[in-house]
């Protein structure tokens, strides 16, 4: 502390304010370089006029002109400053002074009056335990989902499992990033599955679906469904539809082998599927044969393994086993009467097919060939190609089984023309109606569907 208290005592402004009121300049003399006066050397007072100028004299190089043992020459206007900045260090080394020797000795706050003896207050320690112990295991942070970009197409419900009708939807309408889906089949039941892959199945209507709907033309298609993505899909366009083959028509020079191939090719379908998805097609004795009948002014197609027998009323159609099936009639006339007096009876048809007769001038009548029945023990019915605007039903005593009209005249393609259930003549008998619903699933009973639908009148 002595250095520090000599060094305040040597610069104190106060009383060298007081020392040198009386001389218009004073000189203050600083210590020693050590911070200490030396012994004797006391603060000069004379007039600066008397001292010599520090720093002025000449030829003296190497002396002490710039040592500490000499004074300092102080302005009287500078005096006041100088004595201010000195005193300013000064209280600035005595507050450092104090800082590093009150840190030295562990200074502390003064204490409470009637306090000898404080306790030792603890000092917080910043240096971190070793390994910490953990109070609890640390949860894990919830991963979020990863986002899934969308697709142009919906990812929809679960895929689809076997080939079933109820699994296939219909696209109704398709953008770059939208589908819009609608079932195929309202009812299921009316459409049955005629083959499958893992990627196509065919289906075609039912005669119990088109008796629901009968719509001309819409038992004479496959209709194809594609797996998409899982699902089974049928587009409004493209593969969709392909004629049946008892539909496909009759090219020269061509089987109809090769026409369902045709259709598989050009709507992208694989050809190598087509055994699986709708059968191998029919055979060489299926192949239709085409009869020009000039007498009755129609032709017409039958299978090849089927005679034309010339009958008391237009020609007979004889199958492969030699069986009379079913008469074809034409004339020109096209007028019908007649009337009954029994009782009516209620009648229904099974099994409609839509068909279209030719006539002349190229123009196509709408028609369908059906199986007429008459209730009763047992149950009369008739196959019948007539007109599309005729009843399905009702009640009567006896039918025509025959289209009238100017462009076709009396065309008739049935077992008996007039049909009563007090006169079976050449009826088919039938003991209940699923036997009859049976029938006009039959084979036989396509064949003559097919006949009606290839026949055109040429007078």
């Amino acid at each position: 502390m002595d250095r520090i208290e000599n060094l305040i005592r040597g610069l104190d402004p106060v009383r060298a304010e007081r020392e040198s009121s009386d001389s218009p300049t004073e000189i203050i003399a600083l210590p020693a370089g050590n911070g200490q006066q030396e012994p004797g050397v006391t603060m000069n007072t004379e007039p600066i006029d008397s001292l010599p100028i520090v720093g002025r004299e000449t030829g003296n190089e190497g002396n002490d002109a710039f040592s500490d043992d000499r004074p300092v020459v102080v302005p009287l206007r500078r005096r006041r400053r100088t004595a201010m900045i000195l005193a300013g260090a000064a209280a600035a080394a005595v507050v450092a002074g104090a800082v590093v020797v009150g840190g030295s000795l562990g200074a502390e706050s003064p204490l409470p009056a009637g306090t000898t003896n404080p306790a030792p207050s603890v000092e917080p320690t910043q240096q971190r335990t070793a390994d910490p112990s953990p109070s609890a295991e640390p949860t894990a942070e919830p991963t979020a989902e990863p986002s899934v970009e969308p697709s142009g197409v919906p990812t929809g419900p679960p895929a689809d499992e076997g080939c079933r009708v109820q699994d296939v939807d219909r696209v109704m309408e398709q953008g770059s990033d939208f589908m819009s889906l609608t079932p195929f089949a309202a009812d299921p039941s009316h459409y049955a599955v005629v083959g499958c892959t893992d990627d196509w199945m065919a289906m075609e209507l039912t005669d119990a679906g088109f008796e629901a709907n009968p719509q001309d033309g819409g038992n004479a298609w496959y209709y194809v469904a594609r797996r998409v993505d899982g699902q089974w899909l049928v587009e409004t366009a493209g593969y969709s539809a392909l004629t049946k083959w008892e539909f496909l028509p009759v090219v020269e020079g061509r089987t109809a082998v090769e026409m369902m191939d045709q259709q598989f090719i050009d709507v992208g379908i694989p050809v190598e599927l087509r055994p699986e998805l709708v059968g191998d097609g029919p055979s060489a004795s299926d192949s239709p044969e085409t009869h020009e009948l000039t007498e009755l002014g129609v032709v017409f197609d039958t299978r090849s393994d089927w005679d034309v027998v010339s009958a008391s009323q237009g020609v007979d159609l004889v199958n492969a086993e030699d069986t009379k099936v079913a008469n074809l009639q034409h004339s020109s006339a096209s007028g019908l009467g007649g009337a009954c007096s029994q009782a009516p009876v209620p009648w229904q048809e099974l099994g409609a097919v839509p068909v279209s007769v030719s006539v002349p001038g190229g123009s196509e009548v709408p028609a369908r060939f059906t199986l007429r029945i008459f209730e009763g023990d047992p149950l009369m019915a008739a196959p019948s190609l007539i007109g599309a605007d005729q009843p399905a039903s009702g009640e009567s005593c006896m039918l025509y089984n025959v289209i009238s009209g100017p462009g076709t005249g009396l065309l008739a393609l049935t077992t008996t023309f007039m049909f009563s259930p007090y006169e079976p003549g050449s009826a088919l008998e039938f003991s209940s109606m699923a036997e009859a619903a049976a029938y006009a699933q039959s084979e036989e009973f396509a064949q003559l569907a097919q006949i009606a639908d290839s026949i055109t009148v040429t007078d």
